[in-house]
């Protein structure tokens, strides 16, 4: 069976999986989740551009932006478009498999987004910005 998205049983698994991690992970985290353990910040010590975003996701479904956004503002920066791009491929897919068209996202913004995501990760790790550790 191929299980690629164009395919009316692709669309059906992909349309279902969603909503379905989605309701997971929402009733996991409101029943006391722990959120994740970084594994970059346990073997080395230093923080990823990735920390703290379990604990703002936590956060978020809590209701609690402002801590949300303290934990891991990048989740902001970066999180939103990306959910927002996400949500259109997962729309696209589903509902309208030859109406739109894919996000091709020009070479200049990858390589701009990789370069704010690296500086965010330096920055966060330098002893003299200490509002930019997580929580």
């Amino acid at each position: 069976m191929n299980w690629k998205s164009h395919t009316p049983a692709g669309r059906v698994l992909i349309g279902l999986s969603l909503p379905i991690l989605l309701t997971l992970l929402i009733l996991y985290e409101l029943r006391g989740g722990t959120g994740l353990e970084c594994p970059f910040f346990k073997l080395t010590g230093l923080y990823c551009p990735g920390c703290g975003s379990g604990r703002a996701v936590q956060a978020l479904i809590r209701g609690n932006l402002a801590w949300s956004f303290r934990y891991n503002p990048m989740l902001y920066v970066l999180g939103v478009p990306s959910l927002a791009g996400v949500l259109y491929e997962y729309l696209r897919i589903v509902f309208f498999p030859r109406r739109f068209r894919p996000i091709i996202l020009p070479r200049w913004i990858c390589a701009s987004l990789l370069v704010v995501l690296f500086a965010w990760w330096i920055l966060r790790n330098l002893p003299w910005f200490p509002c930019f550790k997580p929580g």
